[in-house]
Order: structure tokens, then C-alpha cells, then sequence
């Protein structure tokens, strides 16, 4: 589960409320595996300034491509971002309610220069923003259409930032539910300024990749364990592997742990310690009615969705597997979180061999997965600790936003639980 699980409704929130009163498993239980097409990706794609923005993120991705893996089949969108010197910041804009982290980056500023603030409020909102006095009343300027001689000095800047000495490691990032791999962007740029390369991967049925169900890491652990091989096979990992998830992500991250090998290191932001009870706990915070289908329902439903997608959710129970994870696991939990609470952490970090547990007060599920500046030093001591080749210690990015700048990125959130 994930920030923009609220904004796309949720596995549950097709189905109307009378039905899901009733309690009728066989209602329930598509709705649970349901799949999660789209993802930022697809929010961005619906307005002039987010597809001004989807642009601007292109020349950070070396390469894109599509794995195959199952049974049962289906298709990963994979995006490849090499370490790079690319200067980015982390920033935050605070509202009642809501919280908006940007990324910025000096080829930004260069691509952007053309065009006025009035422009940058009228394609592209999350720019203006960064301005220092955003323009008032509506705006006449006209936008150059997006030719290749735009893009080809942008693009070719953006090369020359990349590093031309090996990475310190790779470090495949894994979404939480519903909101796709452009989700862990500012992480695979954070890392990438530290001088890892990321990979950022949609997991089956969500975002840009195929596949027909979302099976909370029962199905998603043994595709991540295929992809490693398959980008092996193709030396695309480079250097020593790290996997960091969020949520869902986080606990595919652990089912799949005991079967990558070599594998340095884990990072698992707030994981649940088993999806058969994450999945109702997040429906009743997510919609008031869930609250009434009683435990046996749930029961009975959750059986039904493995059924039709045929694996067990049990399987989705990073609790088991603990034991079994040789590499060294960084668990990153917020103290206020009402999905995953502290102590189904402190459990998790119990069963594993080599673990630290770290918590953060006054931080619930969906402010932990937008903590990017305050997780940054941790998670990247951690992979510099464990993944990199060389061990030096790289200092993570500063946190500030520099004015009157474009961002790479913006991502809001305004729900909390």
C-alpha cells in the first residue's frame, strides 16, 4: 500500500459499500487481487505540464526494457538510471494536510530558461510553485512545441553528468501498491547522486507492466528473483545488488531475499509482516465500510482471491522467511503507523538473522513513503556500509530547495494513516 492508493480508489474501492456490508467473499475477492494499471505514469500522461514533466525525466534513463517472467506470464517495465553527478535537491512544501516533495537539478534550470513563470504556471503547475513569487491571473504565453532539437542539448547535458568510473553498486527499487516505479524516482536519483545505479521496475498488474493480479509479494517476490537473473544474464547489475521497497514493495523485497544470492543488502521501509492481515487493516482506514465485514469474511474472501489467482496469500507473509534472509536487513518504521505498527516491526527484525530497526516518531505509513530527505542518511550509510565496492562513504544530498528552479519531479500526498 502507498500514497496513491487513496487517490486511485484502492483494491476495495470499486465495489459499492451495500455489497461490501454484506460481507460476500466471492464480492470481496477480486477486488483484493485486482490490478493497478497506470500509476503516476498514467496521472502525469492526462495534463500538458505532467507530460512536460514525464519528458523532463526521460533523458535521466539509460535504459528501458520489458522482462518476461512466470508462470503465470507476464511483462515488467524496467527503467535503468546510472550513478551520476546530476546535482539534485530535495525539497518540501508544506499545506494543512498535505506534503509536496520536489526534485531539482541544475539541467533543469537550463532546459526551462526560454520559457517565463507565467508559462511554467500555465503547462506546468509543480513548477511555478518553486518560484519565489508565483504569478498572479491567467497567463498568453505559448509553450515551443517539444522538438528533438529541444531535447538533444538537455539529453546530451544530462550524459555528461553521469559517471564515467563504475558504480558503487546497483540497487533495484521496489514500488508499494498502486502507484507504479515513478513512485521511487527520487530515490533512484538520491542514489544515483550518491553514486549507485537504480533500477526502477514495475511489479506485475500495476503501472506500465502486464500480468492479470496483485498478489501482495506471493507472485511479485518470485518475478524480482527471475528479473535479477535475467538482468544478470544481460550485465546490467553492476557491482554488488541492494533491493529497497516501501510497503508492499518492502515485503516483496524480503520474500525474495533468501533466494537472491549474492545479495549485500535490504532496505524495507514500513513492510507488513503478513499481507492476510495488512490487507483488511488497510481497508478500514481507507473506506468506512470495510469496517463492517466481520474477520471470518475476510478470511474467506482473502482464500477466494488466491484461489482465482492461484497462489495462496499466506505466501505473502514476509514473517516466515525472515529466518531465512542471510543479508543484512534495515527496517525503517514510523511509530504512528496504523497498517504497520512498530510492533509488527520489531517482530519482523526479531526473525532476522542480521537486522536493524530503526523507528521515526509522529510518522504514519503514508508520510514514511514521502520521507525521502529524512530516510536519505540512513538507507544511504546502509548500502554504503553493505553494497558499495569500495566502501567510501558517500555523503547523501543536501536537502534544500534552491528557488525559481523546475523540478525533475513533484509528488503530493494529503491523505495520512
Amino acid at each position: 500500500m502507498n500514497a496513491c492508493v487513496a487517490r486511485t480508489g484502492g483494491a476495495l474501492g470499486i465495489i459499492g459499500a451495500a455489497l461490501f456490508i454484506g460481507g460476500c467473499a466471492s464480492l470481496i475477492a477480486p477486488q483484493i487481487i485486482a490490478p493497478q494499471p497506470g500509476g503516476l505514469e498514467a496521472s502525469y500522461q492526462r495534463s500538458a505540464g505532467g507530460k512536460l514533466v514525464l519528458a523532463d525525466i526521460a533523458p535521466y534513463i539509460a535504459v528501458h526494457r520489458r522482462i518476461a517472467v512466470g508462470p503465470p506470464p507476464a511483462t515488467l517495465a524496467v527503467d535503468i538510471i546510472p550513478a551520476g553527478n546530476y546535482a539534485m535537491r530535495l525539497g518540501t512544501r508544506q499545506r494543512p494536510g498535505c506534503t509536496t516533495i520536489y526534485l531539482t537539478g541544475p539541467a533543469e534550470q537550463a532546459l526551462f530558461a526560454s520559457l517565463d513563470r507565467e508559462c511554467r504556471a500555465q503547462h506546468a503547475p509543480s513548477m511555478a510553485a518553486l518560484a519565489p513569487d508565483p504569478p498572479r491571473g491567467p497567463s498568453s504565453c505559448t509553450v515551443p512545441p517539444v522538438t528533438a532539437p529541444l531535447w538533444q542539448p538537455y539529453r546530451a547535458a544530462i550524459a555528461r553528468l553521469r559517471r564515467t568510473t563504475p558504480p558503487h553498486g546497483t540497487v533495484i527499487l521496489r514500488p508499494g501498491y498502486g502507484v507504479g516505479k515513478l513512485s521511487m524516482l527520487p530515490w533512484a536519483l538520491l542514489l544515483a547522486e550518491a553514486g549507485y545505479q537504480s533500477i526502477l521496475v514495475d511489479t506485475r498488474a500495476q503501472g506500465q507492466s502486464s500480468g492479470h493480479y496483485v498478489t501482495y509479494g506471493a507472485l511479485e517476490s518470485k518475478d524480482l528473483v527471475q528479473l535479477v537473473a535475467a538482468l544478470r544474464k544481460a550485465d546490467l547489475i553492476q557491482g554488488r545488488l541492494g533491493l529497497l521497497g516501501d510497503s508492499m514493495g518492502a515485503a516483496t523485497a524480503l520474500l525474495a531475499a533468501p533466494h537472491l544470492e549474492p545479495l549485500a543488502a535490504v532496505v524495507a521501509i514500513s513492510p507488513y509482516e503478513r499481507a492476510t492481515a495488512a490487507i483488511p487493516r488497510y481497508a478500514r482506514l481507507a473506506h468506512w465500510y470495510a469496517q463492517f465485514i466481520p474477520p471470518a469474511s475476510w478470511r474467506a474472501a482473502e482464500h477466494r482471491a488466491g484461489q482465482i489467482a492461484g497462489v495462496s496469500l499466506t505466501e505473502a507473509d514476509p514473517i516466515n522467511v525472515a529466518p531465512s534472509i542471510r543479508a543484512p536487513v534495515l527496517y525503517l518504521q514510523g511509530e504512528e503507523d496504523r497498517v504497520v505498527g512498530p510492533a509488527q516491526a520489531r517482530q519482523l527484525a526479531a526473525r532476522t538473522p542480521h537486522a536493524h530497526l530503526e523507528t521515526f516518531p509522529g510518522l504514519g505509513h503514508l508520510q514514511m513513503s514521502e520521507n525521502f530527505a529524512g530516510l536519505a542518511q540512513p538507507v544511504i550509510h546502509w548500502f554504503n556500509r553493505y553494497v558499495a565496492r569500495d566502501h567510501q562513504a558517500a555523503r547523501p544530498p543536501p536537502v534544500g530547495l534552491p528557488k525559481g528552479m523546475h523540478n525533475a519531479l513533484a509528488m503530493s500526498g494529503c491523505v495520512e494513516y
